[in-house]
């Protein structure tokens, strides 16, 4: 009868295990650093994008701000002198044919600001907002697309709806047929212009005064229009320049 010995392997201390976890429990924590380093560089990377778009889009607001402001401080000095005009105890033919040219231009004409909202939109409607890890940073592009903003886009309604008013109460002292628009051949639009039509339908002076009030009403609300709109376009150049200078 044969007898087989058994073989017994030796058993391995406990400093072997702990070793053994430790080295594992490294390999786990050091791919745990890894993935976190990437995807702040990930966030990183995308937080530069959205401040890159951003720039550019303040620097359309800014090109597009300077123009819109330009246009209505024309129309500002332009509401003055229609006012004045209408006022008037006396017109002759040639001041009649002023006051439609005036009134057509400066009157009821708009131009409204309309700001580039794409990048913040997309920030604020995605949650990146977040990106921006300076707070300073994050706060100063609030402040700019916040109540700032609101205001002005608030004062233009106000304008807008002015101008409206106005164009119902010229019906009153412009005939409309000494400037129609009229189609070209090419679907084209053109403006027919007939001097000889260009005579107030009223001269009643109260009807011409309250109409003058309404034009320097509608002034005083496109002046307040203008300080925010000159806010808006510090403030968009302070934040231009601060986001270049913090992202280089």
């Amino acid at each position: 009868m044969e007898v087989h010995a058994h073989s017994h392997s030796a058993r391995k201390k406990w400093t072997h295990y702990l070793w053994e976890f430790l080295m594992l429990f490294l390999a786990v924590f050091c791919g745990f650093l890894a993935e976190n380093q990437r995807e702040h560089m990930i966030e990183h990377q995308r937080e530069k994008v959205y401040i890159n778009s951003l720039i550019t889009d303040l620097k359309e607001d800014t090109i597009t701000i300077r123009y819109v402001i330009s246009f209505c401080i024309k129309k500002f000095h332009g509401m003055d002198t229609l006012a004045q005009l209408l006022n008037k105890d006396v017109l002759s033919n040639e001041e009649e044919k002023e006051l439609y040219y005036l009134n057509s231009r400066y009157a009821a004409s708009v131009l409204f600001m309309v700001f580039n909202e794409r990048t913040i939109k997309q920030l604020l409607n995605s949650g990146n907002l977040r990106l921006v890890r300076k707070q300073g940073t994050s706060d100063s592009i609030m402040n700019y697309y916040g109540q700032t903003m609101d205001r002005a886009i608030d004062q233009e309604k106000v304008c807008d709806e002015m101008s409206k008013r106005l164009v119902f109460s010229a019906e009153d002292i412009f005939d409309h047929s000494a400037s129609l628009k009229k189609m070209n051949p090419d679907s084209s639009f053109y403006r027919d212009i007939k001097q000889e039509k260009m005579k107030l339908i009223t001269k009643d002076k109260n009807v011409l005064r309250k109409y003058s009030q309404m034009i320097l009403t509608a002034r005083s609300m496109l002046a307040t229009y203008i300080g925010k709109l000159f806010v808006m376009e510090k403030g968009g150049e302070n934040l231009l320049a601060f986001l270049e200078n913090e992202y280089k």
